[in-house]
């Protein structure tokens, strides 16, 4: 495995795990940008970088990534909340042989868990007495919300049952019924009530409490049982193991890349 020089762009708690586990595979950190004074100081060291990994804020990711492609430097983003500027810096990336890397969540985990919501969610939509929903549990200081990896799960069950058009946040949920038709307990034990959401929505639950890594949960509930499948981080190491393996992988190939593309599935 190559040794990488890598630009570390955003200096939190999820940085700091990645400078560690990059440090851990025997990479390099030549830079660490973290406000417009570092960038000022530090952006001749983009030049000497192989790539960079971006955990910074949803407000500056696409200016992160614009200055990595005036660079033509492979950059990994584990930032989420920046999805309106996704299509211009997509069109771009391909348009000039970028390299950009993006993925909601670099768990490893969360995406055999998301394989299987997807055939959960195609074997749900023939069963009109269940309806789903989504909770997802942050930390105090996540930024955006719902979570990207709640989004994501939310757009992988609408995949696969036709029954959900979209995705709605569900701020202060409230029983509701569903369809005309009354809705179990949608969060399960949770002591969140169903949210009221419209016919042909998914409701999403964020809730930010403490320090919690993140917990998303897809929930199937009818009147006689409930069907849960969930994803428990148990620390942010496995989040920096993913984006790091990304940042091993992207370095040579030009265009717009996922996890799914790392792992093969």
């Amino acid at each position: 495995m190559k040794q990488l020089k890598i630009a570390l762009l955003g200096y939190g708690k999820m940085g700091k795990e990645i400078e560690k586990t990059a440090l851990g595979r025997k990479h390099s950190i030549i830079a660490v940008i973290d406000n417009e004074q570092d960038w000022q100081e530090k952006a001749s060291l983009l030049a000497q970088a192989d790539v960079a990994i971006d955990f910074s804020t949803p407000s500056a990711a696409p200016g992160n990534i614009e200055r990595c492609f005036q660079h033509h430097l492979p950059i990994v983003v584990g930032t989420t909340g920046w999805d309106k500027a996704m299509p211009e810096i997509r069109e771009r990336c391909l348009a000039e042989n970028q390299s950009l890397f993006t993925a909601s969540n670099f768990s490893i985990g969360v995406y055999i868990f998301m394989a299987t919501a997807r055939f959960l969610s195609s074997k749900m939509e023939q069963q009109n007495a269940y309806h789903a929903s989504i909770e997802e549990i942050h930390h105090i200081h996540k930024l955006d919300k719902p979570s990207g990896t709640a989004i994501t799960l939310a757009k992988n069950v609408m995949d696969c049952h036709s029954r959900y058009k979209d995705w709605q946040l569900a701020e202060s949920p409230v029983p509701a019924t569903q369809g005309g038709q009354e809705a179990g307990p949608c969060l399960g034990n949770a002591p969140i009530p169903c949210p009221a959401v419209p016919d042909g929505s998914l409701p999403i639950v964020s809730l930010r409490e403490g320090e919690t890594v993140g917990t998303h949960r897809l929930f199937f509930d009818s009147a006689i049982d409930t069907i849960e499948l969930s994803h428990t981080a148990k620390s942010r190491q496995g989040f920096a193991l993913g984006a790091v393996m990304a940042a091993e992988w992207l370095p040579g190939k030009t265009g717009c890349f996922g996890m799914q593309n790392l792992l093969g599935f």
